[in-house]
């Protein structure tokens, strides 16, 4: 994936958004959210935080599964979301179905609990954006841009279990994280089995470089990874069925 996942993501932000909210069981108040495909900032699409905000409003319920499979996009939008997860009242667990990528892991930031099948991904990296001007432009997007950066890290820093310094540095690298990988850091509070996914294609695995700072901090924090605490009351968990993942994308 190294070197492709750029030409991945553009691929991917051309497929058409799927964002649902179904009841899952009605008498238990436990409902599924399901947010595939590209993130988006307009107003008028499902996939912005106004749509999601849409089919949350009114809806009485104990436990909402958020099922997240996206490349990201809209920065702000993958904030407000998450923020409107973490102000709902119900139980959130995340469940990363394939990949929560750019905004979309910081949406996942939000759960009381986040899951991912040991074949699933999570990426982080910095606030990216497209300009056309002058130098003075280019200077005070810079700024901005570094403004963003400091906002989104604070999304990771709550579960982030190493330094500053550490997140700055996975940040800077853009850095995929494998499940176990964001359990070490936090990130994730389960690892469950691999879930199989018929339409991804076949990468070929780099080569793993000892001296990678991912994988030093990977080694440190991995011994004491633990699930995180929440400090929202807990109803008795409810095991979710297993899903059946032979698509990347809901129809």
């Amino acid at each position: 994936m190294p070197g492709q996942w750029k030409e991945q993501i553009l691929n991917m932000m051309n497929k058409k958004t799927d964002i649902r909210f179904e009841a899952n069981n009605e008498q238990n108040k436990e409902y599924d959210l399901f947010i595939y495909g590209p993130i988006s900032s307009f107003s008028f699409s499902g996939s912005s935080a106004e749509g999601v905000r849409m089919r949350l409003q009114g809806v009485e319920a104990n436990k909402i599964n958020v099922h997240i499979n996206s490349p990201g996009g809209s920065a702000f939008d993958g904030v407000a979301i998450g923020n409107l997860l973490k102000n709902h009242k119900a139980e959130i667990v995340v469940h990363i179905d394939g990949w929560a990528a750019s905004a979309a892991s910081v949406i996942a930031m939000a759960g009381d609990k986040v899951v991912m099948p040991e074949n699933t991904m999570m990426m982080i990296h910095r606030a990216s954006t497209i300009e056309i001007g002058n130098a003075a432009m280019f200077e005070k997007t810079a700024a901005d841009l570094r403004k963003v950066d400091k906002a989104l890290a604070a999304s990771y820093k709550k579960r982030f279990v190493g330094e500053q310094s550490e997140l700055d540095q996975l940040l800077d690298d853009e850095t995929f994280l494998t499940a176990e990988e964001a359990l070490a850091f936090g990130l994730a509070d389960e690892v469950t089995d691999e879930v199989e996914i018929q339409d991804l294609e076949d990468e070929e695995e780099a080569e793993e470089d000892p001296k990678n700072f991912k994988d030093k901090l990977v080694a440190k924090y991995a011994a004491q990874a633990t699930p995180q605490q929440n400090n929202k009351p807990k109803q008795e968990p409810i095991p979710a069925p297993k899903q059946n993942m032979s698509k990347l994308f809901l129809n």
